[in-house]
């Protein structure tokens, strides 16, 4: 009974995990395309007018995408790297 209730204590970590990275970064990717939509409009006599604040969000959008991707795959690799490099990330000893 100790391991089922252990194991429904840490299932919160990983539904949260789960909604972050499995829904989480999706929806961020989804805002940055929906901004970068909006960045440049053409109006009726065909000028085009630039909206900074949709450009912006959508600008910061895709950093945060190619961090967190950047950041899972150095997780992924953190063995890796410290056994060939010496360089220990998220605390890897």
């Amino acid at each position: 009974m100790h391991t089922v209730i252990t194991n429904l204590s840490s299932l919160w970590e990983v539904v949260l995990a789960a909604l972050i990275f499995g829904a989480g970064v999706p929806a961020v990717f989804a805002y940055a395309v929906r901004w970068w939509a909006n960045a440049e409009t053409v109006d009726a006599e065909g000028r085009v007018q630039r909206n900074y604040p949709a450009l912006a969000g959508a600008l910061i959008c895709l950093i945060l995408i190619v961090i967190v991707v950047i950041s899972g795959i150095l997780f992924t690799a953190k063995a890796f790297i410290a056994h060939q490099f010496g360089i220990h990330l998220f605390g890897q000893a």
